[in-house]
């Protein structure tokens, strides 16, 4: 493709992230709570809000003129290009809404999902490169009518730095609805309620995804039965050391001395980001303790969407942990013990008592 005349090269890649993505368009991607004179669980608070004035809002990629429908915004770019778009601020309530409208950058959950920076943290990625006309203002939302919800179509603009680093960049647009209630004990509340939809981009430039397994820990949990089985506790660090977002599948295996094996296949992780990493713990069962077990840990990166970077290489890491049978140790012990002490006793047993006082004396002085 030939760069753009103005923008510099870009190219809209709707379906470049797949469905395991998703769209945040509604899903709420946070909830902070500000108490007034403490914090209360989510669990203990009510707002003024009542069953019947709910509301309901979402923030997805708009299309002015088009009938193009895309779950998030995706982008191919290069660097110092500007991208313009367009987000719909969609309402579903009744009533208006006064949204604040921002740009922020993504983050990994610790269980391995794509979430987003607090709003008071200020966005130094894609976030900070995303212009909209409110800034972090205020937009209002017209109520849903017989013919639809209510929406507002605001443009944006992405501005490219010069400087921007080859490979995955992760962001969002959220939608943020700030509401005053009370908890239990009469205390003021705020509650803020945020959606969002989700912002790659692709800066051009050598893509080198990395993905690896570190700080590998396994150990072993017996059982009080001499001949039952065990669990290994695995746990482990996987970390995106590259540029490109990766899904991962990911398996951890355990065998013994003695053809016994058994692996766990985890949860396959939609997408890791890059610079991002996400704790793993996994229990391995019916294990039989043979002295020594050994561990490994393989974790297959595969492409998000599009065209497979170069270089997916599986990445694996293995240990040796303890699995000793205790209590058929002990056992074993015992019974040795036990039939040393009954032999012994027996040999003792089996000397008469006159053996010794059966040999005649001998004169003293015989020879003289």
């Amino acid at each position: 493709m030939t760069p753009h005349a103005r923008t510099g090269y870009v190219r809209h890649r709707a379906a470049r992230m797949t469905a395991a993505r998703g769209c945040l368009a509604t899903v709420v991607t946070g909830m902070i709570l500000v108490l007034v004179g403490g914090v209360t669980p989510v669990g203990a608070v009510s707002t003024s809000t009542t069953p019947d004035s709910r509301v309901t809002f979402g923030v997805e990629p708009a299309s002015v003129g088009a009938a193009e429908v895309r779950s998030n915004f995706s982008f191919a770019v290069t660097p110092g290009a500007i991208v313009n778009d367009n987000v719909a601020v969609v309402n579903y309530s009744a009533a208006p809404l006064a949204l604040q409208l921002y740009s922020t950058d993504a983050l990994e959950t610790t269980a391995g999902g794509f979430g987003l920076l607090p709003a008071a943290t200020r966005p130094t990625g894609v976030g900070s490169w995303i212009s909209l006309p409110s800034g972090s203002g205020t937009v209002e939302v017209p109520p849903e009518t017989s013919t639809g919800p209510g929406s507002v179509i605001e443009p944006i603009v992405l501005h490219i730095p010069v400087t921007a680093s080859p490979g995955d960049h992760a962001g969002g647009i959220v939608a943020s609805l700030q509401t005053v209630g009370a908890n239990r004990s009469g205390q003021r509340v705020i509650l803020d309620q945020r959606v969002g939809t989700r912002v790659f981009v692709r800066v051009a430039g050598v893509l080198a995804p990395k993905l690896t397994v570190t700080d590998l820990n396994a150990s072993y949990d017996g059982t009080v039965d001499p001949v039952g089985k065990g669990n290994a506790q695995v746990s482990y660090l996987l970390s995106n050391k590259g540029n490109v977002d990766l899904a991962v599948d990911q398996s951890v295996g355990v065998s013994g001395l003695v053809a016994d094996s058994r692996s766990v296949k985890l949860p396959k992780i939609a997408v890791l980001l890059p610079g991002s990493s996400v704790s793993e713990h996994v229990v391995v069962p019916g294990l039989w303790p043979q002295v020594l077990l050994h561990a490994t840990v393989t974790a297959q990166p595969l492409a998000v969407s599009g065209a497979t970077p170069p270089g997916l290489v599986a990445a694996t890491a293995s240990t040796w942990l303890w699995a000793i049978p205790w209590t058929l140790i002990v056992i074993v012990v015992l019974l040795l013990a036990g039939y040393w002490w009954y032999r012994r006793r027996r040999r003792r047993r089996a000397i008469p008592v006159d053996a010794v006082s059966s040999v005649p004396p001998q004169p003293v002085g015989a020879d003289a």
